[in-house]
């Protein structure tokens, strides 16, 4: 295995939730090279725990969504004073729309979420855009062209 492909099993999803250990017995490298690799890509360590939290933290989301139509999702949950919907659990306070973000692209978002659609505050997991995905959609646009979020 080379150095590009235990970055690309790294960084495909969460790094935090890949042992060292375990993506070493599953690529047939040393422990110490997959150590190595993160290290140099400055990527996060693992942190036991993470997915169970993630799982809590996803259900809490679950528990509060309600669909309205058109593929949009309307938040039942307790929101901010500027009414953005916020998932609580044991862990804390996150956006909803960073849960959603994440429950979608398996990786936490770059910078702020934004919803990418016309309904306000949805919350449905394919409306999200990080400051990455709205990025390449300016890229990707036609010029001229007027791009949500």
């Amino acid at each position: 295995m080379s150095y590009e492909g235990i970055v690309r099993a790294l960084t495909n999803g969460d790094p935090r939730e890949l042992s060292d250990r375990d993506l070493a017995q599953r690529l047939h490298v040393d422990e110490e090279f997959v150590a190595r690799v993160r290290t140099e890509q400055g990527l996060p360590v693992f942190s036991a725990g993470r997915r169970a939290r993630r799982e809590i933290v996803e259900a809490a989301y679950l528990a509060h969504v309600e669909d309205v139509g058109g593929g949009h999702q309307r938040w039942t949950g307790t929101t901010t004073r500027d009414g953005v919907p916020m998932v609580t659990t044991r862990f804390g306070q996150e956006s909803a729309h960073r849960v959603a973000f994440q429950m979608v692209t398996g990786r936490p978002p770059v910078g702020y979420v934004r919803v990418s659609c016309t309904f306000p505050h949805c919350v449905a997991r394919g409306h999200q855009a990080d400051r990455r995905v709205r990025e390449e959609r300016r890229r990707s646009a036609p010029a001229g062209a007027v791009i949500a979020a």
